[in-house]
């Protein structure tokens, strides 16, 4: 269980230095993505 906790809390820490990287660059139109029209769908 323990095991679990830290493997989670690593891929927080990782997620959110993505996260922390690129949504800068994504706001100044740096970096391009493609978004499916599903996902898009899905999240409004």
């Amino acid at each position: 269980m323990f095991g679990n906790i830290e493997a989670t809390r690593k891929e927080f820490r990782t997620l959110a230095s993505l996260r922390d990287a690129l949504l800068p660059k994504l706001i100044f139109g740096e970096l391009r993505i493609k978004a499916e029209k599903q996902l898009i769908e899905r999240a409004v």
